[in-house]
């Protein structure tokens, strides 16, 4: 399984690597990837609210005709779901031939999540975001093509975190 980090100054990745790639559809992700967001361009609306720099990590399962579920963490001192979820929405909004087709606030294991689901093309996106239990983690799952109860599986796969 190939495994890429990114680093902006020095070495490091995100010590929430293991809560986001452990194991999905009975089996380990096709690939890993962890770093950090250290510049305005990749961080965005996080930038604006603060953020110098922000660490992820985590695993895509490829399901095949560009089907897949990415399970993530970022984790920053102060980060929050609301904060995460504005990143993306933000994204979106700005992203060309994207287009919002619907935005939800479920509650995933006991906390106030939010769903994005988007349309580009004839794909559809979905990203799920929710506060992690341990303060400053936020959980994010990313699917590309899938059917709720896929995408459903792939939030529960990160367990209670």
């Amino acid at each position: 399984m190939p495994i890429r980090t990114r680093a902006c100054h020095g070495a490091g990745s995100s010590a929430g690597a293991d809560r986001a790639a452990g194991r999905h559809q009975r089996r380990a992700p096709d690939t890993l990837d962890s770093g950090r967001h250290c510049d305005a361009d990749s961080l965005g609306s996080l930038a604006k609210a603060g953020f110098a720099e922000v660490r992820f990590a985590g695993g895509t399962w490829d399901f095949g005709g560009e089907r897949a579920a990415a399970l993530v963490v970022f984790e920053a001192p102060g980060l929050t779901a609301n904060q995460i979820a504005d990143f993306y929405g933000t994204s979106a909004q700005g992203a060309n031939r994207t287009t919002i087709t619907g935005v939800s606030t479920p509650e995933i294991s006991g906390r106030s999540g939010y769903r994005l689901n988007t349309m580009t093309g004839d794909r559809v996106q979905t990203v799920v975001v929710w506060p992690s239990a341990t303060s400053d983690v936020v959980n994010v799952v990313i699917t590309n093509d899938l059917p709720d109860p896929k995408i459903e599986a792939a939030v529960a796969a990160f367990g209670t975190p």
